[in-house]
């Protein structure tokens, strides 16, 4: 009864680079995701949001920098 909701969980969209650190951090050596069409399509159709791919762009390239690196 302390007005604690579920409204906001792990909040990745925002906290992805703290999250990848400590991903890092514990050695993870593989990170499955999936993609939230509705961030990428808000209406299933038509235009994209650009916002939902920059998101998934910075996710992957702050993944391959810190925790998968190509090398």
């Amino acid at each position: 009864m302390e007005g604690n909701t579920g409204d906001v969980a792990c909040d990745h969209y925002h906290r992805y680079k703290e999250d990848i650190a400590i991903m890092k951090e514990i050695g993870l050596k593989a990170y499955r995701l999936s993609l939230s069409w509705p961030r990428i399509l808000p209406v299933g159709t038509g235009q994209v949001n650009e916002k939902g791919l920059v998101f998934y762009d910075k996710l992957i390239d702050e993944l391959l920098s810190k925790v998968l690196p190509l090398t």
